[in-house]
């Protein structure tokens, strides 16, 4: 019967057969919104469609008996003065921000490191765990100014002004020191080997990649820089949680004229003669546009929605040899109880049961049986400490988090001839049991009084998001897929953009937003200059 209303309900919101738009964007999700916004404050006619009930993608929430469980933990540039609150401000998005201090804290078996936004207060707090690298720790920050300096949007643009042009010419030239690091080359792990001589030092400041979708060894370093900066203006918490974001992203879309239509799937993007010309949808439509923006997964973007013949044969081979990003699971509980554990009060709280990421990483990799609790990295986070409205008076939400777990783990997870039965309930509760039991040797008593919960697999997030393997971030931040080596905002089928994670800026709340400007700013041929 619910079925039957939302298949009703969208069908009433099905446009006119042969409707002509602007621009049809692809996707909901926040680099589709902003892109989307953008436009239609600019005054054209904009059409997003959502195959989902609510717009958001990863960046969305969920409600179990009162609870709001999270998807998405904290997001950078939110701040005063941070390049993601100036793009809320020019839309005119309402949301407010806690922030949240420190942004991550690592706990390895010697040592626990909080993190705070003020990156002078980072360096600080390595130097007092590890006396001895105090030059180092210096050399490493001092290169990430440099790389950090060295990151400019503007250069992504395009089309490119003159200026941006000329810059993008010499800027090799005025990064030597850095150029293995700033064009995506160097790995995480060599750029860390070559920076510190204590291995577990090294350990500390290679877990950034529980939060980047790939292994130090295989993780450019560039990203790492790039997250730094990103939370240099503070780590935040929108009001109201994630959904609240997306749907206030949604509001400005609708209300500066944009058609935003839920429930619909856009099943092929048509071309004549080297450009887009239309888009088919169900419920049963067929639009009219000259313009797609996609913020869908890129190989269903470009290898399942549009004819192949539109595309060189090289570029297909990179969408269908590219590596993926890691996917994970999640526990979201909701417990009748205040947690007062003072170390969980800020961000994402990451445990290392070692200081070898290979040996967890070959851990978390297994894919025909379950992993030991006693080799499990595991990240934490208390939304509800943030915004106490998420849960009832005197209640908690919990999120517990294990990145890099296999997409094709026990044959995908026991889904047995795509159905999600009692094979693949009994397989996902065992992996949380092994979960909870990693938890439960380092905090004896957090997890208790549970009222509600959802256990989120790496087929959760590929049914919801449509995303290959379930992925967190699309196309892996690894060299020869970062920068100009991703796709966008163009690509070589005339008319289609894209956004979102799988873009040129890479994987993230604040890199999916700021994607959605650039394809809006290219599809508007440069005109929201006052932007960057």
């Amino acid at each position: 019967m619910e079925e039957d209303k939302e298949t009703k309900a969208a069908a009433e919101q099905t446009p006119d057969f042969g409707e002509t738009f602007d621009v049809v964007i692809i996707g909901a999700g926040v680099g589709g919104l902003t892109c989307g916004a953008l436009l239609a404050k600019a005054g054209a006619k904009v059409m997003i469609a959502e195959r989902h009930d609510r717009p958001g993608g990863f960046v969305t929430d969920f409600e179990r008996k009162g609870y709001r469980f999270q998807v998405p933990r904290i997001m950078g540039g939110c701040g005063p003065g941070g390049d993601l609150a100036k793009l809320l401000d020019h839309l005119g998005a309402r949301v407010d921000f806690t922030q949240v201090d420190p942004y991550l804290r690592f706990v390895y078996p010697e040592h626990d490191i909080s993190l705070s936004s003020e990156t002078g207060e980072f360096a600080e707090t390595l130097k007092e765990s590890f006396q001895p690298q105090t030059d180092n720790i210096n050399r490493f920050f001092k290169t990430a100014e440099s790389v950090q300096k060295g990151l400019d949007m503007t250069l992504l643009r395009s089309p490119r002004g003159l200026g941006a042009a000329l810059r993008l010419m010499v800027q090799p030239f005025l990064h030597l020191g850095t150029l293995g690091i700033t064009s995506g080359r160097a790995t995480c792990e060599k750029v860390l080997d070559s920076h510190f001589a204590d291995e577990q030092l090294r350990s500390v400041m290679a877990a950034f990649w529980l939060l980047l979708g790939s292994p130090p060894w295989e993780l450019s370093a560039l990203p790492v820089f790039t997250l730094l900066k990103s939370f240099a203006w503070g780590a935040h918490f929108p009001a109201g949680g994630y959904g609240a974001l997306s749907e206030e992203l949604a509001r400005v879309f609708t209300e500066s004229g944009g058609t935003l239509l839920t429930g619909h799937d856009v099943t092929s993007v048509n071309s004549d003669e080297g450009r887009v010309s239309e888009v088919e949808l169900m419920p049963r439509s067929k639009v009219s546009t000259g313009v797609v923006v996609s913020d869908a997964d890129s190989r269903r973007t470009f290898l399942t929605l549009c004819r192949h013949e539109d595309f060189p044969r090289s570029f297909l081979e990179r969408q269908e040899e590219g590596v993926l990003s890691t996917t994970g699971f999640t526990i979201h509980l909701g417990m009748a109880k205040e947690i007062d554990e003072a170390g969980l009060a800020g961000g994402p709280v990451l445990f290392f049961p070692s200081y070898d990421h290979r040996e967890m990483f070959e851990e978390l990799s297994a894919a025909d049986r379950f992993p030991d609790p006693e080799k499990l990295p595991f990240g934490l986070m208390v939304p509800s400490a943030h915004d106490p409205g998420l849960a009832p008076k005197g209640c908690s939400c919990l999120e517990i988090f294990v990145p890099g777990v296999p997409y094709g783990f026990r044959g995908r997870w026991g889904v047995e001839g795509g159905v999600r039965g009692d094979k693949y309930v009994k397989t996902k509760e065992k992996y949380a049991e092994v979960v909870v039991e990693a938890v439960s040797r380092r905090f004896g008593d957090l997890i208790g009084s549970v009222e509600a919960y959802e256990i989120s697999t790496p087929v959760t997030y590929e049914r919801y998001t449509m995303a290959a393997d379930g992925c967190w971030y699309d196309a892996a931040q690894v060299p020869g897929q970062v920068l100009g080596r991703r796709p966008g905002p163009r690509t070589p089928l005339k008319g289609l953009y894209v956004t979102g994670s799988k873009s040129v800026l890479g994987g993230g709340i604040c890199s999916s937003m700021f994607s959605g400007l650039l394809a809006a700013d290219s599809v508007l041929g440069g005109g929201l200059r006052e932007l960057f």
